[in-house]
């Protein structure tokens, strides 16, 4: 299995671990381009491409439009549209409570729709505990604009001035004539899809501290009792008509090239569908145990090339040696001769496993060149971007739907099992369910990397810092410039 550095695709600027994305690329070739989404109940919907826009490491930018954050429908029905997944952080919750401030309206009144990427905009990667500093403020700014849009709609309807109207409970209220006009009303208004179209003012007045009266409140989560009933179904749990359940085959250690393999004893299976893609080598069965059985009748006959890798305790020796760049001794030989004191240490950083609460989990399905992927991830459009550079497909040929999942502790970043999941299931012609192992999270899912540090330092005769070399191999850019002040620093 190839794996590049994923550089600038849908990360936080301030998120600094490196993570390794898939490269698989399965021929698929066909494109074609289809409006996702009707207006149906809802005033106003943008397809994705209306909805989003580009944007660098952080996402999209956001929604667009005040359509693509609120719609609002005709029978008081309130959607707030985000970005982001709610993986036991609490995302569902303080997103709905930005909401409901802003708009004015109880907490219960909102539907929040996360992480469905032909209806939500790109609010970009969830880690880096950034939900809270950059989507909750546009949320905010969005559900302010369909405030804002409500008061401008009744002052018009009313002929009177903003002063002598006030908002409560989701009303606006005409306090000479006691009138009222609702969101319903807003929506059933023949200006209400082209207003809600306007971008997002940039300016629109939020609420203040002072005033709220939702955010900075308890709140339980808007799902709980789903969670804690088992109602609620997680990635793991989707199921499909007709859905079959796939088992992958994997090499008996990193970077084992497949040289040869045999799929007739799967195919001789009753029911079962064994597919071959280079490297790739899947099978998929009514049944889960089916399935292994499968996997296991061709296991038998594979035949791999292995590659030798450091032992453990050659590790750190081997990173120094492979070095890429400059890991030369410190520049500071002048400073080191002259100082009072040179401190000198190295440190070994392990690798780590993520250790996501939810073992990787998807659900692919194809319909009519369309491909749907209901998985769990902390990035659902970096998903969708990988399964459209996979599988040679358009934007709008492409829908990730992310269920709230269990926690990833920034585990949950790459699409190797959405991308495993759709290659089966477009050979069964069905839709698969790929649920990895806990073995199979520990041993294949990406690490935070192992490193090695070495830090130099000299004092002067005051205990000041006159250089400082800092060296880091392999684990990151986190923290390599010093915090400290010092004549020389590199």
């Amino acid at each position: 299995m190839k794996r590049d550095l994923t550089t600038d695709e849908a990360l936080p600027p301030e998120y600094e671990e490196e993570v390794e994305r898939v490269d698989y690329g399965f021929g698929l070739k066909r494109r074609a381009f289809v409006q996702l989404l009707g207006a149906g109940l809802l005033i106003a919907v943008s397809a994705p491409a209306l909805a989003q826009r580009r944007g660098g490491r952080g996402g999209s930018g956001g929604a667009r439009s005040i359509a693509a954050r609120i719609h609002l429908g005709k029978d008081g029905t309130i959607v707030v549209m985000a970005g982001k997944v709610e993986g036991g952080q609490g995302a569902r919750a303080e997103l709905s409570q930005a909401a409901a401030e802003e708009l004015r309206v109880p907490l219960g009144r909102i539907q929040l729709v996360m992480a469905d990427t032909s209806l939500v905009p790109d609010d970009g990667i969830t880690a880096g505990s950034g939900s809270t500093p950059r989507t909750v403020p546009a949320v905010r700014q969005g559900a302010a604009a369909a405030r804002e849009l409500l008061i401008d709609f009744a002052c018009k309807r009313w002929n009177v001035e903003r002063n002598a109207v006030k908002l409560n409970d989701g009303k606006v209220t005409d306090t000479a004539s006691q009138h009222t006009l609702t969101y319903s009303d807003l929506a059933a208004s023949e200006d209400a899809a082209q207003a809600f179209q306007q971008p997002v003012p940039a300016d629109v007045a939020l609420t203040s501290i002072k005033e709220w009266k939702v955010l900075g409140n308890p709140a339980g989560r808007p799902n709980g009792r789903d969670i804690v009933t088992g109602a609620h179904k997680y990635p793991s749990d989707i199921i499909r008509p007709g859905m079959l359940y796939g088992k992958v085959l994997r090499a008996p250690s990193f970077g084992a090239k497949l040289a040869s393999i045999d799929l007739g004893p799967a195919r001789a299976m009753k029911d079962v569908v064994a597919v071959q893609d280079g490297q790739f080598v899947g099978v998929a069965a009514p049944t889960a145990f089916l399935a292994e059985q499968a996997r296991s009748a061709i296991a038998k006959t594979a035949k791999w090339e292995t590659s030798s890798h450091p032992a453990s305790k050659d590790l750190f020796a081997y990173l120094k040696q492979h070095a890429q760049g400059n890991a030369a001794a410190s520049p500071f030989a002048d400073e080191l001769a002259k100082a009072k004191h040179v401190l000198r240490q190295s440190y070994h950083v392990a690798y780590v496993q993520h250790a996501p609460l939810e073992p990787r989990a998807a659900v692919a399905e194809w319909t009519d060149g369309k491909l749907t992927v209901w998985t769990g991830t902390q990035n659902p459009f970096g998903h969708r971007s990988d399964l459209m550079r996979t599988f040679h497909l358009a934007e709008d040929h492409v829908r990730v739907v992310v269920p709230d999942l269990g926690g990833g502790f920034g585990g949950e970043h790459t699409a190797e099992a959405a991308d495993e999941a759709a290659r089966i299931a477009q050979a069964a012609g069905k839709p698969v369910s790929l649920r990895w192992t806990r073995a199979e999270e520990f041993t294949w899912a990406y690490f935070r990397p192992a490193g090695l540090i070495e830090a130099e330092a000299s004092l002067d005769s005051k205990g000041a810092l006159t250089s400082w070399h800092f060296v880091n191999i392999n684990s990151g850019g986190s923290a390599i410039d010093t915090p400290y002040r010092s004549g020389n620093a590199r």
